[in-house]
């Protein structure tokens, strides 16, 4: 135990986390940039580069620190921008280079070619790489099932709402929902059968409301929906016209589910997603424990006040 602790607190451990944080660190600033900036930057560090070769007579070779902006602008700004930088790297000092007394022939053709070739490769694995991180990124942050935001980024995306909401003093609403009966379709008709009845829960939620909200599969037949700034009586007809939507969609499939949903309106901050989620787990299951297929809402102000619904006749 005693060296794993060494190894721990030894400096090269200690300094390797920190390059890693710092690389991370400085990943995460450069995608912060709008593509125009890092464009822009890009181009100014090509320019001062090729002023710095065309000053020193062209000796030794800066190629090396041309890659330096046109890998900013592969990753930060677009493809077509990197290549063009790459061909603004490599043709903007071939004028002083003839001028310089440079002759005029196959060996400054295959330079110019050669270069150009050199950074287009480093714009294409720059590329590749950060297209794969994108789909994995993607991919991580999506139930694969339904194509709402898995578990992990909806919480995520509350975390956000949450911080929005306690700074600007906006309120909210987030809303759980669990079907009725679903493992009785599960059992009855096979898996198959409840994953297409999932996907048409998912399109429902999304047809139901605005691209502005929040949508996530919590795991198993559990969803939830952040809806910002509904708050008042309109949070009452948007949770009935939602389950208005869902049930028509099971109705259309034929399946005997309902739907419980539980919401909470935070007109004041509420301290963590975690909090929250419990808040609208326990309104979710009050309807459990009272028949199903209905809406128990909350308006949170500090201490919950209960509105109830109950489920309107289709």
């Amino acid at each position: 135990m005693r060296r794993a602790a060494d190894a721990e607190d030894s400096p090269g451990v200690s300094s390797s986390g920190a390059t890693r944080r710092l690389g991370a660190g400085l990943i995460a600033h450069l995608e912060s940039w709008p593509p125009k900036t890092a464009a822009r930057v890009a181009l100014t560090l090509v320019i001062a580069v090729g002023a710095a070769e065309i000053s020193s007579g062209f000796e030794p070779s800066l190629l090396s620190l041309y890659a330096i902006p046109v890998a900013l602008a592969a990753w930060a700004a677009s493809p077509r921008t990197a290549y063009g930088l790459a061909a603004v790297a490599v043709i903007l000092p071939t004028p002083f280079s003839l001028l310089a007394g440079e002759p005029i022939g196959g060996a400054i053709t295959w330079s110019v070619l050669s270069d150009f070739v050199l950074l287009g490769i480093i714009v294409m694995l720059l590329v590749t790489l950060r297209r794969r991180l994108t789909d994995e990124a993607t991919f991580a942050a999506t139930d694969t099932l339904t194509g709402l935001l898995s578990r992990g980024s909806f919480i995520a995306r509350l975390d956000g709402e949450l911080s929005r909401a306690a700074r600007y003093g906006r309120a909210f609403t987030l809303a759980y929902v669990d079907l009725d009966n679903f493992k009785a379709v599960n059992d009855l008709e096979g898996h198959d059968a409840g994953d297409e009845l999932l996907r048409r829960t998912a399109d429902a939620l999304r047809s139901s409301t605005r691209q502005t909200d929040i949508l996530g599969r919590l795991g198993g037949d559990e969803f939830a929906a952040v809806l910002p700034e509904i708050t008042g009586g309109a949070t009452g007809s948007v949770l009935e016209n939602l389950r208005k939507q869902l049930i028509r969609a099971m109705a259309k499939g034929g399946w005997p589910v309902t739907f419980s949903i539980g919401a909470v309106t935070f007109e004041t901050p509420i301290g963590t997603s975690r909090e929250a989620l419990r808040v609208a787990d326990e309104a979710m299951y009050t309807v459990k424990r009272s028949g199903k297929d209905g809406i128990h809402h909350l308006l949170w102000d500090g201490d919950p006040v209960v509105w109830d619904r109950k489920p309107v006749s289709l």
